[in-house]
């Protein structure tokens, strides 16, 4: 069954809100040890998409935000890091939305599920948009649907499908 997911497109005076992670899956060749994501995470039960969003941005950036607009939905396949000879796959669904910061203050924050030498976030930070290129932005289509997305704003269209092939 796959997990379901959150993520926050934030953007702000020419910058889009990204948090340096660990990789997800370390012994995948074809993924960097570290990259680049939007904040987010995994909903909890009994929690709204919206509540999901919320959460992971105060726990991960400290800032607090207004949820906008469903931006994207993305499926995620790859190996999970503990890989057994069955070929065990980590399977999950993320929907993004845009979001608008409202207050708190920038910090890198903690994943609360994780112990100190456990935590996979590296650093929270606001990129520059047109410098987006130099950093290992992952997903890949982030690269074009993030410059997109801040110079159309809400597009009132339904939101895009991106597959794993992406």
């Amino acid at each position: 069954m796959p997990k379901l997911r959150v993520s926050a497109l934030c953007l702000h005076d020419g910058h889009a809100l990204f948090i340096e992670h660990k990789s997800f899956a370390p012994d995948d060749p074809a993924l960097p040890s570290t990259y680049w994501i939007l904040p987010g995470g995994v909903v909890e039960p009994r929690e709204t998409l919206h509540e999901a969003v919320r959460r992971e941005m105060l726990e991960e950036t400290g800032l607090s935000c207004e949820v906008g607009e469903m931006v994207f939905v993305k499926e995620l396949l790859y190996p999970e890091p503990e890989a057994d000879n069955r070929g065990s796959r980590h399977h999950s669904i993320s929907i993004g939305f845009s979001c608008q910061v409202t207050g708190g203050e920038l910090i890198t924050g903690k994943d609360p599920e994780l112990g100190d030498q456990e935590q996979v976030i590296i650093e929270a930070r606001w990129l520059p948009l047109e410098r987006l290129g130099e950093y290992e932005i992952y997903p890949p289509f982030l690269y074009e649907l993030v410059p997109v997305y801040h110079r159309s704003g809400a597009t009132g269209q339904p939101p895009r499908f991106y597959d794993t092939s992406v």
